[in-house]
């Protein structure tokens, strides 16, 4: 992900700090209740003009509780793509892909289509609002939503694609000790940083998923 430009970069438009673990431990409604005024509006801008992206939703779905041993508190559901597949096999990612024709351009239907397809998700839900796109190096312009999830959900794979589900809480995930700045990459005038997550796991929480897993916490920091 670079724009071939030198000097003079910018430093990550996604700046700033995991937020403190005990106030993440909230129920599910009253985390929802501080998260959603600091969201985006549901409609995304477009990929930049001069880049051929293509465009892909994914949804960060909240639960109630998480996976036993992942935390306490509210969780997000992940997935891990199978071994098998050609590409991105085993990675972790949030329930998400491209969009088909029945999508009618529609982002958040893209989004809500895959996590049922992926992770059994049933039945129409409304979008809290959304968090900031992410830049691929494969050209991708994943649009990430962000949804809480029915009181009877529980996450399952729907699809031979997914070789299992994750819910780690997200005071798992913000606790300083499961975080690391790998590295950082110039984009269109900017320094991204690349985050990574320990999850317990032979592959950690890593890529574009990490980014919007870092966008998500960082919302919900202490102003």
């Amino acid at each position: 992900m670079s724009d071939g430009g030198t000097g003079g970069q910018r430093g990550d438009p996604l700046g700033g700090r995991l937020p403190p673990t005990e106030a993440l431990t909230r129920p599910l409604g009253e985390l929802v209740a501080a998260l959603a005024p600091r969201l985006e509006s549901v409609t995304a801008p477009p990929p930049p003009d001069r880049e051929n992206l293509r465009q892909a939703g994914v949804v960060a779905l909240l639960t109630r509780t998480p996976d036993p041993g992942r935390g306490r508190g509210p969780g997000v559901v992940l997935i891990e793509r199978s071994r098998a597949l050609h590409h991105h096999a085993g990675q972790i990612a949030l329930p998400g892909g491209k969009p088909e024709p029945a999508d009618e351009g529609d982002l958040w239907r893209t989004a809500l289509r895959e996590a049922g397809e992926e992770v059994g998700l049933e039945g129409p839900i409304e979008p809290l609002g959304r968090l900031h796109p992410v830049p691929t190096p494969t050209g991708f312009w994943i649009v990430p939503f962000v949804a809480a999830a029915p009181a009877s959900f529980r996450p399952s794979p729907a699809s031979a694609e997914v070789a299992q589900t994750l819910v780690p809480a997200l005071a798992y995930l913000s606790d300083p000790a499961r975080h690391r700045v790998t590295g950082r990459v110039p984009y269109r005038g900017r320094t991204y940083d690349m985050h990574e997550f320990d999850l317990g796991l032979p592959v950690p929480l890593w890529g574009a998923t990490a980014r919007v897993i870092w966008d998500l916490l960082r919302r919900l920091a202490p102003a």
